[in-house]
């Protein structure tokens, strides 16, 4: 009797214990799947800008994007300070994307040269995609389509009273015309007033180097007759300005796109398919429009950002 009397025992213990055991495990999955991000399925990513205009409304397309086709969430980190600090920040995975350029990564971080082979803006991204996934396991996004780079702008009535369109056009203007330059770019090393006049083979009048704000100031009052800026800027639109191609691809492509590390993009290959959808989507001259509309407009790069989205009906 006490035999079996001690068997039953340990039965009913060991019955006991694997309850609890089952109990703790049911208890313990839901735990699993609610975290701070949500369900198990839903996790969020933070993507870095660095604090201007055009960087936010990339980083509010993203946000927008996959909180609309995932249940994924965004936070949309700003105000970086440079593209080094939002690469750095996604290779420590304190982010998990930020915008980039391909310039930029290409001539600084990567440390490639502008040669003749490296001229074109396809090289230089093919270049750079390869290198960020061989070099930091990053996938380089296709690019977006526009070009934030140096260039000259000339009033738009102007240019097409006298059929200029490229920067080679200039060449029977240019030495009579006031050009208005930023200053980095009038002495930069290698890449400046005096390397794109050799290219080119022409010389303006007097290159005058001013702050980017003055630049615009100048040639609405008349000032100079022909501006260096930036592709993109949002006051190209309001002041009617017209960017001269440049046809002998003097300044480094600069085009933007998004920078996300690989193995975000292993294993959650939804946002790989979402940031592959805005490929080719923005034209530099759909960039200056939503500039403007932020700089000029005061509108918010949230607002700008899904207006664009709905007008390529990417989200409703």
């Amino acid at each position: 009797m006490n035999i079996q009397y001690s068997e039953q025992t340990k039965k009913n213990r060991f019955k006991i214990v694997i309850s609890l055991i089952l109990a703790l495990v049911l208890v313990a999955v839901p735990l699993t799947a609610c975290g701070s991000s949500g369900s198990a399925d839903s996790v969020t990513f933070k993507i870095g800008t660095q604090g201007y205009a055009e960087v936010e409304i990339l980083g509010e397309l993203f946000k927008a994007l996959v909180e609309e086709k995932t249940d994924h969430k965004v936070e949309h980190v700003r105000s970086l300070g440079s593209a080094t600090a939002g690469f750095e920040a996604t290779k420590n995975n304190d982010l998990q994307v930020f915008t980039g350029f391909t310039g930029t990564l290409f001539l600084g971080l990567l440390e490639g040269e502008q040669t003749e082979e490296y001229r074109s803006a396809d090289a230089v991204y093919d270049r750079t995609k390869e290198l960020m996934s061989e070099r930091y396991e990053m996938y380089v996004a296709p690019a977006f389509g526009y070009n934030n780079t140096y260039a000259i702008a000339v009033p738009r009535s102007w240019a097409e009273a006298n059929n200029v369109k490229t920067q080679s056009d200039m060449a029977p203007f240019a030495p009579d015309m006031l050009l208005a330059v930023d200053q980095t770019w009038l002495n930069y090393p290698g890449q400046g007033y005096k390397e794109y006049t050799a290219l080119y083979g022409f010389e303006y009048k007097e290159a005058i180097a001013m702050d980017i704000g003055l630049i615009y100031r100048a040639i609405a009052q008349n000032e100079v007759d022909a501006v260096n800026i930036y592709t993109t800027d949002g006051q190209l639109v309001t002041h009617d300005l017209l960017v001269l191609e440049d046809d002998k691809e003097f300044n480094p492509p600069y085009n933007g796109m998004w920078v996300l590390r690989q193995d975000v993009v292993d294993e959650y290959p939804e946002i790989k398919e979402i940031a592959d959808s805005v490929g080719g989507l923005i034209d530099t001259e759909q960039m200056q429009k939503m500039n403007a509309e932020v700089v000029v407009e005061e509108k918010e790069p949230s607002v700008v950002a899904r207006e664009f989205l709905k007008e390529k009906g990417l989200i409703s």
